[in-house]
């Protein structure tokens, strides 16, 4: 929601029925919060996410690992049980393109370690998703034609990148970017706060600093005023974009 929502928003906008979204965790996020169980944390997570996919027409999963549980615990870690279900969920959906995380290799930044190995685990696995025998399936068939989809990174303020291949206008959409945003409450208004050392915020702290992020986002890619965009990256780890894809994944480009 914070680095692609405004470009799930145009791309339901644009496309209509002729697109299939899906939001997807690695981890339940059930030790993201200061005063819930973890197992209250998970189902009120899931609820908020659920919630945010759904203003944009997306689902949203948790995924699972081969062994059939969730990670949790705020660790994912790149384990054959973590990269064999990462495989067989995205195999499953059939996913032409993937947005994720970039991996951080500045020593010196700030990293969550969620981001990172999700970033890790989507490039180690991304050749052996053209392999339809890579791992033990989770289906009953084995899909032999599915080939690995085109890879793009999000922008995330760990990374502190300057360079992007993609920037997108997104002020058409920007409010409902916002409100899928604020569907998550125990994040934004609650745990967040907590990790920054301040107790809960209200809607109207969290729409200002909504806002100074975007501002950020165009200071540190070198764009000019306040528009808020989404930045990209196209990675090597998949397939190249086809003629004219780009395009259509991003009708507002710059």
């Amino acid at each position: 929601e914070f680095n692609l929502g405004g470009t799930f928003a145009l791309l339901r906008q644009t496309l209509g029925d002729d697109v299939e979204l899906r939001v997807m965790t690695t981890s339940n996020g059930a030790s993201g919060h200061h005063v819930m169980t973890a197992a209250e944390t998970f189902k009120r997570r899931c609820r908020e996410a659920s919630e945010s996919a759904a203003l944009v027409g997306a689902d949203y999963r948790c995924m699972k690992t081969l062994d059939g549980n969730v990670v949790g615990d705020g660790q994912v870690l790149i384990t054959r049980n973590l990269l064999r279900g990462l495989w067989n969920e995205i195999r499953q959906f059939k996913a032409d393109v993937i947005f994720c995380p970039p991996i951080v290799s500045d020593p010196l930044a700030g990293v969550h370690i969620d981001h990172e190995q999700t970033a890790i685990a989507v490039r180690y696995i991304a050749y052996q998703l053209s392999v339809p025998r890579a791992y033990p399936t989770l289906q009953g068939e084995v899909d032999m034609t599915y080939r690995t989809p085109l890879i793009l990174n999000v922008d995330d303020p760990y990374n502190q990148t300057t360079q992007a291949d993609i920037n997108q206008d997104i002020s058409s959409v920007y409010d409902l970017k916002l409100q899928m945003s604020l569907c998550h409450r125990s994040q934004v208004l609650e745990w967040l706060p907590f990790v920054n050392g301040e107790d809960n915020i209200t809607e109207e702290v969290w729409i200002e600093r909504f806002k100074k992020r975007h501002t950020g986002v165009n200071q540190r890619y070198k764009i000019e005023g306040d528009t808020p965009h989404e930045c990209f990256r196209i990675t090597h780890w998949g397939r190249n974009p086809q003629e004219g894809e780009l395009d259509k994944l991003f009708p507002q480009r710059c």
